[in-house]
């Protein structure tokens, strides 16, 4: 597992956006599966942080629109406004996946604790377009997961001629969309769901790092 300075490194790195492919990015991330609707992988954000798949800014919310050239005009003038999400990585405890199909498994046991104080083993599986991986963590060490109806991914806009990306986290419960940025800070505790320190977010954001396109 990458280091808390080697997570907030990568996204330092990610905020001067200007050699991320995002087109190529896109195409990848649809491919992933995880949401199920390939419109769903980029939405527009708009004034006030409410999201809009594409078919719904060209007017009807469940047509089917491929990832064409007026796609991606629709994309390349949101970035000149409020910017896009890409949705890039999710982490779920609700999904079955057998071992063989992830390329890790992650056992996280970090605290100086007894084996008989354990009580309850929480198994996530983590997973972006490139791979699964899986992770294993008593609730006794008091790691926040993310909720089933969050993913995790980048918020691009252009600002002064010059893209910046940001890592967000994104929920979409009861079909509104509401973003939390990871701030570029290890102030944070381990614990916190927006903590590069967290062991969830460090495996997710070197996951995210590896699927995307660069120029």
């Amino acid at each position: 597992m990458i280091s808390d300075l080697e997570a907030l490194e990568i996204a330092k790195k990610i905020e001067d956006a200007n050699n991320i492919d995002i087109k190529k990015t896109i195409e990848k991330t649809a491919t992933a599966g995880y949401l199920g609707e390939e419109h769903f992988y980029c939405t527009v954000i708009e004034d006030g942080g409410l999201t809009h798949t594409v078919p719904e800014v060209l007017g009807d919310r469940y047509k089917s629109q491929p990832l064409d050239n007026l796609y991606f005009d629709i994309i390349s003038k949101s970035l000149d406004l409020d910017g896009i999400y890409i949705s890039l990585g999710y982490c779920t405890s609700n999904l079955i996946i057998p071992e063989e199909e992830c390329s890790e498994i992650i056992e996280y046991d970090d605290y100086d604790l007894d084996e008989d104080e354990y009580e309850y083993l929480v198994e996530y599986n983590l997973i972006t377009s490139d791979n699964v991986k899986k992770f294993r963590v008593y609730a006794e060490e008091g790691i926040a997961s993310h909720e089933r109806t969050e993913d995790v991914g980048l918020m691009i806009n252009i600002i002064e001629k010059e893209y910046k990306a940001y890592f967000a986290l994104r929920s979409t419960d009861q079909c509104m969309s509401s973003f939390r940025v990871l701030p570029f800070s290890t102030e944070y505790q381990k614990e916190h769901p927006l903590s590069f320190r967290n062991p969830i977010n460090k495996i997710l954001i070197e996951m995210i790092n590896e699927t995307i396109v660069l120029k």
